[in-house]
């Protein structure tokens, strides 16, 4: 009997393990940096579903692309493609209608599920500053649901400055797709939360143009009155950025210029420029990098807030 007993407990165990026996979970993907190297996407260029967008301003700049581009790169002109409001009597700097949104990332065959690398665009004469819209559309596909989002540190120079793949010419038509997105929430700020900050002196807010416009002494013109917001402090997004405005300074030194000035390892923070487009870069340097998950970007900005004769502006420290 008790041989027999210790046969069938034997088998018992044998067929739980071949049978019964839970499996191990496969590993989840890598999440995906929000910076990469060259080397990076040398090594997931060919992934499957990877979807690379060169980011320029204009569709101008489409001669530049077309003359020669990483593989597979489609084009979007940034202000041409109407990724952000510009014209007429809209606020600059807010998000485009939903639908219009929608119609934008489909076209490029972008869905919530996509990998997306941005690379800011351009080359030698031809490279305008590209990171500031590269971050804007990293926030704004995250504000609308797609998170697996990389910007290519230091773009299209840095690409070919590396040993990476050959360049390729000519344009890239995209495959579409159905994106129906919606904004969510810890993203955005609004006029309203500008306004609570500024009585409540929190969340902290955080300027991100020069330090002249921060002091008031010079403006655009998509501003009113110069000057910034009560109680702000100035991190310029010109200095997270590397000289050839393609790419963001090493993490420990974003980290040094956070904490220099005045903002807290994860403090609540709200970002502003005139119209979103360098705080988005701040926002990117604070969330992305720095790993602060309480910041929100302020789209309307100063265009929008000193449109309001009632609310304050002061000149910064």
């Amino acid at each position: 009997m008790g041989r027999t007993a210790s046969f069938f407990r034997v088998f018992a165990i044998l067929m739980t393990v071949l049978l019964g026996a839970p499996r191990l979970a496969a590993a989840a993907p890598a999440e995906t940096p929000p910076l990469v190297t060259p080397a990076w996407l040398r090594a997931h260029l060919h992934d499957k579903g990877l979807i690379v967008i060169e980011v320029y301003l204009l569709d101008q700049n489409r001669e530049t692309y077309e003359k020669g581009h990483i593989p597979g790169a489609i084009f979007t002109g940034f202000f041409s493609d109407g990724w952000i409001r510009t014209s007429g009597d809209e606020i600059p700097g807010l998000l485009p209608p939903q639908d219009k949104i929608d119609a934008i990332l489909g076209g490029l065959g972008v869905t919530p599920e996509s990998r997306v690398v941005l690379v800011p665009g351009g080359v030698g004469l031809s490279r305008p500053n590209t990171f500031d819209a590269s971050t804007w559309l990293y926030w704004a596909l995250n504000a609308e649901g797609a998170h697996q989002v990389s910007i290519l540190n230091g773009g299209d120079d840095g690409w070919r400055a590396a040993e990476a793949d050959a360049i390729e010419t000519g344009s890239v038509k995209p495959s579409t797709s159905h994106f129906a997105g919606s904004l969510q929430a810890g993203y955005q700020a609004r006029l309203a939360d500008v306004e609570a900050a500024v009585k409540a002196r929190e969340p902290l807010l955080v300027d991100s143009r020069p330090p002249e416009q921060f002091a008031g002494k010079i403006k655009t013109a998509a501003v009113t009155r110069a000057g910034t917001l009560p109680g702000a402090v100035n991190l310029p997004a010109q200095d997270l950025m590397t000289p050839n405005g393609q790419g963001m300074i090493p993490e420990d030194q974003v980290k040094q210029r956070i904490a220099a000035a005045g903002i807290k390892p994860g403090a609540a923070a709200i970002v502003f420029c005139n119209n979103s487009y360098l705080a988005s870069s701040d926002w990117f340097a604070l969330r992305a990098i720095a790993g602060h998950d309480k910041v929100l970007l302020y789209s309307g900005s100063m265009a929008e807030w000193t449109r309001h004769p009632d609310l304050p502006v002061v000149a910064g420290p």
